[in-house]
């Protein structure tokens, strides 16, 4: 399958291949959830099963495989690892309490020391190999897609999957509408200012989601209707008042939280005023780069600005700007 060129962003660098055509045919599917070769994934109202820090997966061989699968809300096909088949099978209609009875049974051979949890996916991220990041994020995105989309949008009727999961069709006879995954376009951007003197500075802001220590990019959601950069343009004018131009993009990442894509850009801005949207976002200050590197990490101790989480493409953007700015900043 061919890639693209890596940018170190989490969640990207699928290695599956999707197998679009070929998971529309229903008797390839069935052939594939029957290979002793498939593995098969857990997942709980979007957290994933956890054994002594490794994620819980089983195959057709296993004793937990009729029992997990005749339970599923949803079993869902994500794709080919080389030959193999990779499923997530979702359990989310269960209790935490009965999920948990279900794994930790005498035929899994546990002894006393192993114990079985769910997380979620951002904190059991240092958990896992690069690879897997990814492959758990679209099950993550596509259980959740599901999970909200039981029933039909149009008439309200019960809607089933399809095409081993990558679409939903309405059972009513007079409708038999077709929806498919969506996934909503975000655009995420740093804002740089550079004044008649001094170093350049970049827009950091404080946002209502998170602990106020974190200074974050600004980003919002397109509107429709809106292109990529129109939408750039108008978030930074409401959030903080300014004019930006010179839009650029950066680089993208697919983020299962629940269901967007990321874009990323750099922007200039025309002039320094602030006049910040305190309904949108706390508070927003210009920083150089040296005054950057001085900050902390997402979770350190003590009441210093602290960056955010290595694994968002709002690090990425960050990090670039400053490795472009900090010689030149003194």
């Amino acid at each position: 399958m061919a890639t693209v060129k890596d940018n170190g962003l989490a969640f990207s660098q699928m290695s599956l291949n999707r197998a679009s055509s070929s998971r529309k045919n229903i008797v390839w599917l069935t052939e594939q959830r029957n290979n002793e070769n498939t593995v098969f994934i857990p997942i709980w109202r979007s957290k994933y099963l956890f054994e002594n820090d490794n994620i819980i997966e089983f195959s057709v061989a296993s004793p937990l495989y009729k029992k997990v699968t005749e339970l599923a809300l949803e079993v869902l096909f994500l794709g080919l690892d080389d030959e193999n088949a990779l499923f997530v099978v979702d359990l989310s209609q269960l209790s935490e309490e009965q999920l948990l009875a279900l794994f930790d049974g005498s035929d899994r051979n546990k002894t006393v020391e192993q114990t079985i949890v769910v997380k979620d996916l951002r904190v059991c991220l240092p958990l896992l190999p690069k690879k897997s990041a990814p492959i758990l994020a679209y099950g993550k995105a596509l259980s959740y897609w599901h999970i909200n989309h039981q029933f039909c949008g149009f008439c309200g009727h019960k809607s089933i999957a399809r095409d081993g999961g990558h679409m939903r069709k309405c059972m009513d006879e007079s409708c038999h509408r077709e929806s498919f995954p969506r996934t909503d376009p975000v655009v995420i951007m740093l804002i740089e200012y550079q004044p008649e003197n001094g170093p350049a500075k970049c827009l950091l802001a404080q946002h209502h989601s998170i602990k106020s220590q974190v200074v974050s990019t600004l980003a919002g959601f397109v509107d429709p209707g809106e292109s990529l950069e129109e939408a750039v343009v108008r978030e930074v004018q409401e959030e903080a008042g300014i004019e930006v131009d010179e839009v650029t993009y950066m680089a993208s990442q697919p983020w299962a939280f629940p269901s967007s894509v990321m874009v990323g850009f750099y922007a200039k801005a025309k002039s320094s005023a602030l006049n910040i949207d305190n309904d949108e976002i706390a508070d927003a200050h210009w920083f150089t780069a040296k005054e950057i590197s001085t900050f902390g990490e997402w979770g350190d101790e003590g009441n210093g600005f602290q960056l955010p989480r290595q694994e968002s493409i709002a690090r990425y953007l960050i990090d670039h700007w400053l490795d472009k700015n900090l010689s030149a900043d003194g």
